[in-house]
């Protein structure tokens, strides 16, 4: 299996970002999760709740949308949101 293409793209709030896969992200028409506990049995959830400030993460079949806290800064919390996702599906 080669890469993973993560494209990553802003949305209307500031507070979230979206992330597009070429993978199937869910089976699922939607997932949402608003805390980690939410996120288990969801592995992929997990790993981004694993990163600061990191909020909810909202899944759709081959997208992922994360938001974060006020606090937050989008130029940690992206590239480690990526790597999170590329792992996810390079295992």
């Amino acid at each position: 299996m080669g890469d993973v293409m993560v494209r990553v793209q802003q949305t209307p709030n500031p507070n979230s970002i979206l992330f597009h896969v070429d993978q199937t992200v869910t089976e699922e028409r939607m997932q949402q999760f608003n805390s980690l506990e939410e996120a288990e049995g969801a592995p992929l959830a997990q790993a981004l709740f694993g990163i600061a400030n990191v909020e909810s993460v909202f899944f759709m079949p081959t997208s992922i949308t994360v938001s974060k806290s006020a606090g937050g800064e989008w130029g940690v919390i992206t590239p480690a949101a990526e790597e999170a996702i590329r792992s996810h599906f390079a295992t």
